[in-house]
């Protein structure tokens, strides 16, 4: 049993498809030819020379034409693009027009009719003593031509000799067109080309102009043949061939101009095209003249029995060579002395070839132009699903019965009427005129020839025989058992519903769980016979037809939403926090509402098309997501001097190398994401949506989703910590030791992080660079031994360790891209506990020579301490701070200055400007060095490498530079004091200064102490 009880699914028999729907109009009997007859928009107007404006009309109104044409208009072409209908206009007129016995119709098929096939059409109604000297001329002559090489080869040679002697002739040319016509006519231009032995075969081939335009004149164009008129075209000339050097200089020459300029390409293929007509009269010994004097002859035998010519061409262009004979004997008007018949020409023709090759004398006979663009405006509106319901009409009933009905001058017979299903079914798929559409609805009919069309026009060809006839023929067998429909009209109309339901997490709506085909199958019907506005159930009728349940989850389909704003560019999110719960929020219902990347991963789900600038974005989010889950760090600061990836530090785990979404690189891929795999394109939406809208909050179905994506990125994780050999975190005793060593150095060094017990500032202290040299010149001591913790050729040192450390406990992001540490790895190793951990069998010899090197020279500060305590000052004889003995010193110069009683030797500014550059805490921290050295043997390592290696080497030498001015100042005052005459006013004020100068005893003594007698540390 089927939806139509015990009838078959599909209600057409196989084959029958194949006759009714012709490649072209001739093919079919009349009934079936009337029984599919649509009536086609035309637009019609009365001036040639006018490509625009015109009213609609119908064939009716082209019939009425036909018969009313009168004497002096006797053309009417009917214009279109290939495909749309012109020949088939040409037979309904054949058909319908009801001629006398008047009337000599003469109907030119543009299939099969050679060019004697074509004289001989209308030789068939000459008489008389001329016609039959013509009909042996035409015999002769074309049968003289009848071997297709031949023919070849000789219209090879005529057109050569052609373009040489009448190539330059032209009107109106530019100087440069001339120039370029003198060039290509010449001996050394197109005849080296056409006559050369190497590129012949190029020139001779099936698929060139000479083979196609022989072939059709010796045996008439083929249904696979283009419509257009053979000729040369540009794209023809563009020749190379794979032994080029064996060809003529001149052939080469002409060979290569052709290629490398379009616009000479263009002027040559124009030369050629020019010549044909000649040469195809001197190859088949029968040209336009002649045509042209058979017609004449015909027209004056036909007046002289009173009679009439009508000529119906299929295609004008098969005259191609001897179109201008033709034209000739169409456009005589009947004169007194020239007694022709009236005579009525319709002929289907091209566009693009009636504007290019038909001359203007057609212009002034043509009575009107009958145009099948129906995008024109003014166009009657035509409907596809009337055109194809006829087709589907005739194809259920077969072409027996229609010839049948035709033969009795029945009406064309309607089968879905007889059908147990019709009512449901033409209420489900739709119908037109009580004939059913199915397999398709508008809806599908629509998508399908959207998805074959040509510049949004319709082409009936393209109807016919891409879309009806491939699914009629094709698609029978799946309808019949429940596997419609299929991969295959899928990929034949995907182009036409691209932009429709492409939601992956719609169509995860639509699945049947354990069943993915007909998931598939769903799928596809709510996309093509559905209304487009997402996942829900159809008309009952159609799942009962394609045998495809409903699902309970939907009700009626939903309205479409209104269109929303374009969304804000998209930041992806680094990691997946996890949200409360929430209820899932709606999803939107138009494209416009999906951020770029969400529409982008759309749009690669159906077609597999990304730009690099969206690939490598989604790379960028999933990237972000994984590094989330795995622990690591990317760096400390800009100042880190690792921070370049390196290839050595492999594997690596880089968003553009180890994240593949082309699919023919997935089987390699570190991690996959596979566009046939729902859970990948699940997660890739939902993250490229999270970082659009930049909060899971506004993700449809959000935390379904945020659950999904988190599951999903730790299962990649997994992946990439199997891969980077992460899985042991437990502790490393290589790793530590090494840690340990560089925080050593890092001590050594004086970086305040490596002496701080939390684990991260000791981490930042590994890496951190080693602080800028201030006192070179004031502990040169110091500096060597520093100097040596560094790596040399002859002595690893720090960054020899580094580079070791980044090895194990580390990955590159490649491409000069930061490392990225194992942070919990590094976290246990710079613990205290991990500080003597015993060194493992694998650690080289080297490492732990270099491991001892660190630890023996940090032991070696002693030979330091003498330079240290050389350079710290004593300020306990001050009895107060720096700016408290200054102040009153400073003053007495000042006093004694203003007196005119300064020694000389006393730089008064200099010695304020000491005092002010000694900073406040520059006292307080010599003094507690100083102290510090005092204990030295008691004091632990760390705090002895914290001594020696702090910064105080200038808060010393600020002190020292004050206290040896100011011992200098006072002893050149007591000096002063003591020498010369007193006056009263210079008794008092000498008493101050010995004053000042008793609380300054101290001060000299020291600064005599630190100075020496000379003044000189």
């Amino acid at each position: 049993m089927t939806w139509r009880g015990d009838l078959p699914a599909a209600c057409w028999e196989a084959g029958v498809e194949l006759r009714i729907i012709p490649v072209e109009a001739e093919s079919t009997s009349d009934g079936v030819f009337l029984a599919t007859h649509t009536s086609i928009p035309l637009i019609q107007r009365d001036h040639v020379a006018s490509a625009t404006g015109g009213s609609p009309s119908t064939e009716h109104d082209l019939l009425r034409a036909v018969r009313e044409q009168p004497a002096d208009q006797p053309i009417i072409p009917i214009l279109g693009k290939p495909g749309t209908g012109k020949s088939h206009l040409v037979r309904w007129l054949r058909i319908n027009l009801k001629t006398t016995d008047a009337t000599r119709l003469i109907f030119v098929p543009k299939h099969r009719m050679s060019l004697r096939g074509i004289l001989d059409l209308i030789l068939e109604h000459a008489t008389g003593q001329r016609a039959d000297e013509l009909r042996a001329k035409v015999a002769t002559a074309v049968d003289a031509a009848s071997d297709e090489k031949e023919a070849r080869l000789r219209l090879r040679a005529a057109l050569a000799i052609l373009v040489e002697t009448r190539g330059t002739q032209q009107d109106g040319g530019t100087p440069e067109d001339d120039e370029l016509r003198a060039y290509l006519a010449s001996p050394e231009g197109l005849p080296a080309l056409l006559l050369d032995p190497v590129f012949r075969d190029r020139l001779l081939s099936d698929d060139g102009p000479i083979g196609r335009l022989v072939r059709e004149k010796l045996s008439g164009k083929g249904t696979e043949d283009k419509e257009e008129a053979f000729g040369f075209s540009p794209q023809d000339l563009n020749l190379s061939v794979d032994d080029i050097n064996n060809a003529g200089v001149n052939a080469r020459d002409v060979a290569g101009a052709l290629t490398s300029e379009a616009g000479l390409r263009d002027l040559a293929a124009k030369m050629l095209n020019e010549q044909l007509g000649p040469a195809v009269s001197e190859v088949f010994g029968i040209g336009g003249d002649d045509l042209k004097q058979l017609l004449v002859e015909l027209r004056l035998d036909l007046q002289r029995q009173g009679l009439e010519l009508l000529l119906l061409i299929e295609d004008f262009s098969i005259f191609q060579g001897i179109q201008g004979g033709l034209i000739d004997a169409i456009t005589l008007i009947p004169t007194e002395n020239l007694q022709l018949c009236p005579m009525r020409v319709v002929m289907a023709v091209t566009t693009g070839y009636f504007v290019n090759n038909i001359p203007d004398t057609v212009y002034s006979r043509t009575y009107k132009v009958y145009d099948l663009e129906t995008s024109q405006t003014g166009a009657a509106t035509f409907e596809p699903a009337q055109f194809a319901a006829r087709y589907l009409n005739a194809v259920r009933a077969g072409s027996a019965l229609i010839d049948q009905h035709h033969d009795e001058g029945a009406r064309i017979p309607k089968p879905c009427l007889q059908c147990p299903v019709h009512e449901k079914c033409h209420q489900a798929f739709g119908h037109v005129d009580d004939m059913g559409l199915f397999p398709f609805n508008r809806r599908a009919l629509d998508l399908a020839i959207r998805s074959r069309s040509q510049d949004e026009g319709f082409i009936a060809r393209d109807v016919l025989t891409r879309v009806l006839r491939p699914v009629l023929q094709r698609d029978r067998s799946e309808i019949d058992e429940s596997r419609f429909p299929g991969a295959g009209f899928e990929n034949d109309f995907r182009s036409g519903a691209l932009d429709i339901f492409d939601n992956i997490e719609d169509q995860v709506r639509l699945r049947t769980p354990g069943d993915p085909d007909m998931s598939e199958r769903r799928i596809r019907m709510v996309r093509f016979w559905g209304p487009g506005n997402g996942p829900q159930n159809l008309d009952p009728t159609i799942h009962d037809a394609f045998g495809i349940p409903l699902l309970e989850a939907f009700g009626k389909s939903p309205e479409p939403a209104p269109p929303t704003t374009h969304q804000k560019k998209e930041h992806p999110p680094r990691k997946i926090e996890e949200q409360p719960s929430q209820p899932p929020t709606p999803p939107p219902a138009t494209p416009e509402a999906k951020p770029r990347l969400v529409q982008a991963v759309d749009r690669w789900r159906a077609s597999g098309d990304l730009t690099q600038g969206e690939r490598n974005d989604l790379r960028n989010i999933v990237h972000a997501a994984i590094t989330g889950y795995l622990e690591f760090e990317n760096g400390f600061g800009p100042e880190a001097g690792w921070t370049s990836g390196k290839k050595e530090h492999a594997p690596s785990f880089d968003a553009s190398s180890s994240i593949v979404l082309d699919d023919d690189k997935l089987d390699k891929a570190l991690i996959p994401v596979d566009r046939t795999n729902d859970e990948d394109v699940r997660v890739l939406r939902a993250l490229a949506w999270a970082g659009g809208k930049g909060s899971w909050d506004a993700v449809p179905n959000g935390e379904v989703l945020q659950r999904l994506c988190m599951a999903k990125a730790q299962a990649w994780a997994a992946r990439v910590t199997a891969y980077l050999d992460l899985q042991d975190r437990n502790d490393d005793p290589e790793l530590a030791r090494i840690a340990h060593a560089l925080l050593t150095v890092s001590k050594a060094f004086g970086i305040a992080d490596a002496y701080k017990p939390d684990v991260h500032s000791r981490i930042r202290a590994l890496f951190a660079s080693r602080p800028e040299a201030t006192g070179v010149q004031l502990r040169p001591r110091l500096r060597k031994w520093q100097d040596a913790f560094s790596s040399s050729s002859q002595q690893p040192g720090r960054e020899w360790l580094q580079d070791r450390l980044l090895r194990l406990a580390s990955y590159s992001q490649g491409g000069g891209k930061p490392l990225a540490v194992d942070l919990p790895r590094l976290l246990h190793a710079v613990r205290d506990g991990a500080a003597d951990a015993a060194w493992p069998a694998r650690a080289p010899d080297v490492l732990i020579q270099a491991v001892r090197n660190i630890d023996a020279r940090a032991a070696e500060l002693d030979q330091l301490l003498e330079e240290a305590s050389g350079l710290l000052p004593d300020t306990g004889e001050l009895g107060s701070s720096v700016a408290e003995v200054a102040k009153p010193l400073n003053s007495l110069i000042a006093h004694r200055a203003a007196l005119g009683q300064l020694p000389s030797s006393i730089n008064a500014e200099g010695l304020a400007t000491a005092a002010r550059a000694v900073k406040s805490g520059d006292q307080k921290k010599v003094e507690a060095i100083g102290e510090a050295l005092q204990s030295w043997r008691t004091l632990p390592a760390d705090e002895r490498l914290r001594l020696m290696t702090s910064d105080w080497d200038s808060s010393a030498k600020r002190i020292e530079t004050w206290l040896s001015m100011a011992g200098n100042a006072v002893e050149a005052l007591e000096k002063k004091l003591t020498a010369g005459p007193v006056s009263e006013v210079q008794r008092e004020h000498d008493d101050a200064l010995r004053r000042l100068s008793a609380g300054l005893n101290a001060l000299s003594d020291e600064i005599t102490h630190v100075t020496g007698p000379g003044g000189n540390a």
